[in-house]
């Protein structure tokens, strides 16, 4: 009686270790190309709006003599600062066209044409800035806060007419080509050409 119910036992414990439920084979994941890899990056991107980025710290001479001069004034008046601008330029991705994109997913080949480079910022704090010479003789007054106000603006306006010439911009391009030429490495590209316009 025994040998029966241990046999019975045995026999139901197979027969429910061979009933497991199959359950659906799991569906073969859709492989993600690599222009749908690079629309996910370029997508993130956007969000941070500025790529590329690069700063510049420039010294700057502004002088001059005689602001608003008067007929009734005479003498000298002159002064020069020395003034520290602090400059930040980059790619803006907000400005990005992704219609630009030439993707060719067999030769793994990419060409990107982003937003030329542009100056996001330039600050000349007051506090860096010094007075190196001053001078003033005759009926002249003294330099106003004003005057010295305008003097600094002008000196900023010489800094944003000289940019081109700063080599700055042609940093941030190189930057920026040197970040996207890793990342689209890193997504599986092989050749990759980055152009701004």
């Amino acid at each position: 009686m025994r040998k029966v119910t241990y046999v019975l036992l045995a026999f139901v414990i197979m027969l429910c270790g061979g009933c497991k439920k199959k359950g659906k084979a799991p569906e073969p994941q859709q492989e993600i190309t690599l222009e749908q890899k690079l629309n996910q990056r370029i997508t993130q991107m956007s969000t941070t709006a500025e790529l590329g980025t690069v700063e510049y710290t420039v010294k700057k001479v502004v002088m001059d003599s005689v602001i608003n001069k008067k007929w009734y004034e005479f003498g000298v008046k002159k002064i020069m600062f020395r003034c520290t601008a602090y400059l930040k330029a980059g790619i803006d991705m907000n400005n990005f066209d992704p219609t630009k994109m030439k993707i060719d997913e067999k030769k793994k080949s990419v060409v990107i044409t982003l937003p030329k480079a542009k100056l996001f910022s330039l600050n000349i704090p007051p506090e860096n800035s010094e007075i190196v010479y001053e001078k003033r003789t005759g009926t002249r007054r003294d330099w106003t806060v004003e005057e010295r106000n305008e003097l600094l603006k002008l000196g900023e306006k010489s800094i944003k007419e000289d940019v081109p010439n700063l080599g700055i911009l042609n940093d941030a391009e190189n930057n920026a080509r040197d970040f996207f030429k890793a990342l689209l490495g890193q997504l599986g590209f092989e050749s990759i050409n980055i152009k701004f316009e």
